[in-house]
């Protein structure tokens, strides 16, 4: 019977060059990811005012706004 060992430095070290092969390819990238979050959470905060918007609206049509 085989017994795995893994410690904890081989975990890290896995980790790590997870890590830099990852932001080897982020880096190819450029601002694309950047640009992409930026425009999400944007596009998310309009679409969320537009929703306050309404819900004042129908509040101040039902007379339930405080």
């Amino acid at each position: 019977m085989k017994y795995l060992m893994i410690t904890w430095t081989d975990i890290f070290e896995g980790l790590g060059s997870f890590f830099e092969w990852t932001f080897k390819g982020m880096r190819a990238l450029g601002q694309v990811p950047n640009v992409l979050i930026s425009a999400f959470v944007i596009g998310m905060l309009v679409f969320w005012c537009l929703r306050i918007v309404r819900y004042r609206k129908e509040a101040l049509r039902n007379g339930t706004i405080e």
